[in-house]
């Protein structure tokens, strides 16, 4: 494949502009809302205190890191917050736009551009304040760099040696980086176009797992812990498995679409097509290996999917690109796919997730802070805290005491509930993340004591109940 053209720049350039203006676009039209809050609530912590979250945290620190730099330089409003996500959602277009340029051509490259930058999915996650879109950014970046190698004679080693560089940037900013470095792997060892980048690929994870050493120890503890403890989601059903190519394709009509097209090429063409091969590791390995994985350890297949999606929207480019037709039929078939994207586009609506409404319900059930408020599970008090007062998350040390001083309390220990202010006469209770069945017995033993019930589903899965006499 020869070098960028002018014309190519240009337009891939554009893509990257097209994506900046959507993505910064709508930052403010979601409520904080999921992990979002958390990750806020530790931005503001001290170093010190961070560092101490660090060890036993989830997520590995270089997110944390870079948005408690950038928390520190704009407003503490949401919009603001997320814009570093949105940012490196826009720049992963420009590494997609290139490897699918390599494999496939101009048309595979804009259509794989269109289907990325208009997928409900991505642009749900470039206006999230947690890493999934700089995780993504970094995984094309990887396999960009890795297709690149066989282009490039003579540049293999120094070329594997900018792709260890990378990936330790990728799993310091996710657990599941180490996932894309077994990809890597995988199509290094089973792909005959990149085999003859073993050896270079063998000593750059060798170098990628050195400079991971000093959080190695970390990584193992909360990875046993999360196999040995399980975890709180249940196993996932086949039809997962379908729903997820759906949110990578807006509608099911673009979904069905695709697969067909996906299956049709690869029966024609026999995997004769380094791109198609590459293309299918790259989406269906991560599908359906952590759907089996959730058989033992149930995870969120939605968002620990993100580094598979780009995948599938570069495996219909190149879908489109191989199947065996004259050009004609593929230029329709890329318009209809890319136009049938661009108008299942929606990303001026909200996620239907309204936090703030959790806390105006408890607020008109409470006519003074001597009701008391109890919040299940604990962790739900960083979202509550950032509707009721953003402020108190700036301060995530006195987070709880400055919750408890309004009467609100964080429920750690359902079975050793202590009830604030003696014996009040009413009692609010908030029970967040679908937790209702874990509640029956503390809902039972508050209404022993008042038997008046009241209840709403205030937010989607968050119910808030009165307790009274």
């Amino acid at each position: 494949m020869p070098p960028l053209s002018r014309t190519e720049r240009i337009v891939a350039l554009a893509l990257v502009l097209i994506n900046l203006a959507l993505k910064l676009a709508w930052t403010g039209v979601n409520e904080l809302a999921h992990d979002e809050p958390f990750t806020v609530l530790w931005s503001q912590a001290s170093w010190k205190e961070l560092w101490a979250m660090f060890r036993t945290e989830n997520n590995p620190p270089l997110y944390f890191l870079l948005i408690k730099e950038w928390s520190a330089l704009v407003p503490f409003e949401a919009a603001w917050l997320r814009i570093p996500s949105a940012v490196f959602s826009a720049l992963a277009v420009w590494p997609l736009f290139l490897l699918a340029r390599h494999l496939g051509g101009m048309r595979t490259a804009l259509l794989a551009s269109v289907l990325f930058t208009c997928s409900n999915y991505h642009y749900g996650f470039a206006h999230e304040v947690r890493a999934y879109s700089l995780f993504t950014l970094f995984t094309i970046a990887g396999l960009w760099l890795l297709a690149r190698a066989t282009k490039r004679p003579g540049s293999e080693t120094k070329l594997m040696l900018h792709l260890s560089m990378l990936n330790v940037l990728l799993v310091y900013t996710h657990f599941f980086g180490w996932l894309v470095v077994g990809l890597q792997g995988l199509m290094v060892f089973t792909l005959p176009e990149l085999r003859p980048l073993r050896r270079g690929f063998l000593y750059g994870a060798t170098l990628t797992m050195v400079w991971f050493l000093p959080y190695g120890l970390i990584f193992a503890e909360r990875f046993s812990q999360s196999v040995g403890q399980g975890t709180w989601l249940t196993p996932p059903v086949p039809e997962e498995l379908y729903n997820m190519v759906w949110r990578w394709s807006n509608v099911p009509v673009l979904t069905v679409g695709s697969l067909l097209l996906i299956f049709v090429v690869s029966i024609k063409d026999r995997w004769r097509s380094f791109g198609m091969r590459l293309g299918l590791l790259w989406a269906f390995v991560p599908l359906l290996g952590m759907f089996v994985v959730s058989y033992k350890v149930p995870m969120f297949l939605d968002r620990y999917l993100v580094y598979a999606a780009p995948g599938f929207a570069l495996l219909v480019a190149i879908s489109v690109e191989t199947i065996t037709v004259n050009d004609r039929l593929r230029n329709g078939l890329a318009a209809t796919l890319g136009f049938g994207m661009a108008f299942t586009f929606t990303p001026w609506k909200d996620n239907g997730l309204y936090p703030s409404r959790v806390v105006a319900q408890v607020e008109a059930w409470r006519p003074t802070t001597n009701v008391p408020v109890l919040l299940y599970p604990w962790y739900y008090m960083h979202t509550y805290a950032w509707h009721a007062d953003h402020d108190l998350l700036k301060a995530p040390e006195d987070l709880q005491s400055e919750l408890a001083q309004g009467g609100v309390y964080a429920v750690h220990d359902q079975e050793n509930l202590l009830l604030p202010n003696g014996d009040p006469g009413t009692l609010v209770l908030v029970v967040a993340a679908n937790e209702i069945d874990n509640t029956t017995m503390l809902r039972s033993g508050l209404r022993n004591s008042l038997p008046v019930v009241d209840s709403v589903e205030a937010d989607h899965k968050v119910w808030v109940y009165r307790f009274s006499r």
